[in-house]
């Protein structure tokens, strides 16, 4: 197909599911100034209709809602994956995961040619630092790549933002790009009991305070074992009790840079690699399996440098990959030619917003195309204004418009990655069936 029947098709697309609100968003002049440094805050499993800022009721994210009065709340964020290696590398890469490779399943690495945040960076003169959980995000599987500081963390997130603030307070570095990273919220729920006491006292039922791996396995069927609607909210109360502690911890890192004199001039971007199901489609404590919205949608608060259009509120569908774009855009760097996602700020200043269409993709099989209305997901089409739960396969009378945005899911994840095989040493193995991923080799 040449460029001008592409162009048209994406136009006739456009005009079948209709673009996304032009509406500008909230208007500053001048621009935000440059950041000083960067630092992204990844909360794993991290839903985001668990911020009270997202509308969960009672809240047990305080910090996380504060931060919002100072940061620009991104109220569709799609992540690229279910699962935490194939999002952050979408994250990293700004690129689809048919294009950087990076997968669990199939034990690959992160294609060469594919730039990474951290190596932009590192090339433009910045310190490049990471405290994260390790798993996933081993440095075999090439995520590492560009940070001169790649540490594996797997205690308590508290602990882990300790580490944080004493390296800053000891090495004072001037242009930085920080990576924070905890599991705590992930699956085992490990909550500590005055959390989980706070939000689930008047349960009476049966289940432990823990939620191991091996209990939703046996919930989710390989036991059989039966769970009540009381049950089903305590395991949700033990989720929220380790989100509550990570919020307490995510509190501490604000205060934090703000005492070191950090927070006001740098760019702050909390987020999350992917949700978690709770029986929203059969299965309870897990992800990875599905691409739904409680797997893709994810929280996307970004703080600019002096709190720069503090308190927007943006409806238009962003995506991860929009991510690293927004880094370079503040640090004012030009992205490299392999990012595919779009710098997010003309879109605050009141601009269009970015594309309309998230692809994402489980590690190693299916993927979706999402846009603000409609969802195709591996042959099924769900019209997300009626069905926001998608429940209703509606491709039978919509044959047209699944065609079409199929064509579009395969334009855009074109060009399959050759990803670099790599060999997972057995420490690294226990670490990840720790995790839940029982099925790695």
């Amino acid at each position: 197909m040449s460029d001008a029947a592409r162009r048209l098709a994406v136009a006739l697309l456009l005009a079948l599911i209709g673009a996304q609100a032009r509406a500008p968003g909230r208007r500053r002049t001048p621009p935000p100034p440059p950041a000083a440094a960067v630092v992204l805050v990844s909360i794993d499993t991290l839903r985001a209709d668990r911020l009270g800022v997202y509308g969960h009721r009672p809240s047990v994210t305080p910090a996380m809602d504060a931060l919002a009065r100072d940061a620009v709340l991104f109220r569709w964020a799609i992540a690229q994956g279910p699962s935490t290696l194939v999002s952050h590398a979408s994250m990293f890469t700004s690129a689809v995961p048919q294009h950087h490779g990076a997968s669990i399943n199939r034990h690959t690495a992160l294609v060469a040619d594919r730039p990474t945040i951290a190596e932009t960076l590192r090339a433009h003169g910045y310190r490049t630092l990471a405290f994260h959980g390790g798993g996933q995000l081993d440095a075999v599987f090439g995520m590492g790549r560009g940070f001169q500081r790649y540490q594996v963390e797997t205690g308590r997130f508290a602990v882990t933002v300790d580490k944080v603030l004493h390296f800053l307070e000891r090495a004072r570095p001037s242009r930085f790009f920080l990576f924070v990273h905890t599991y705590q919220a992930h699956h085992p729920y490990t909550p500590e009991p005055q959390d989980l006491a706070a939000l689930d006292s008047d349960y009476r039922g049966s289940l432990p305070g823990t939620i191991s791996i091996e209990l939703l396995d046996a919930i989710n069927g390989n036991q059989q074992t039966p769970i009540s609607a009381a049950d089903l909210r305590h395991v949700e109360h033990a989720y929220e009790a380790g989100v509550r502690s990570v919020d307490a911890a995510f509190g501490g890192l604000v205060l934090g840079l703000k005492r070191l004199g950090m927070y006001d001039s740098s760019l702050l971007i909390l987020t999350s690699d992917h949700g978690e199901e709770f029986f929203e489609h059969g299965k309870v404590g897990t992800h990875g399996h599905t691409l739904y919205d409680e797997l893709l949608r994810v929280p996307l608060l970004v703080k600019y440098p002096g709190s720069w259009a503090a308190g927007s509120v943006l409806d238009a569908q962003v995506r991860s990959i929009d991510i690293a774009p927004t880094v370079l855009a503040s640090l004012r760097l030009q992205a490299p030619a392999g990012f595919e996602g779009e710098d997010l700020t003309p879109y605050v200043a009141g601009g269009p917003p970015p594309p309309p269409f998230a692809v994402s993709a489980i590690d190693g099989g299916g993927s979706s195309l999402r846009t603000p209305w409609w969802k195709w997901d591996r042959g099924a089409l769900y019209d997300l204004r009626r069905d926001p739960a998608e429940r209703s396969d509606v491709s039978g009378g919509n044959a047209r418009l699944a065609t079409a945005l199929r064509l579009q899911s395969e334009r855009l994840a074109a060009v399959a990655a050759h990803a670099r095989a790599v060999t997972v040493d057995p420490a690294l193995v226990e670490r990840l069936r720790a995790l839940g991923y029982v099925d790695v080799q």
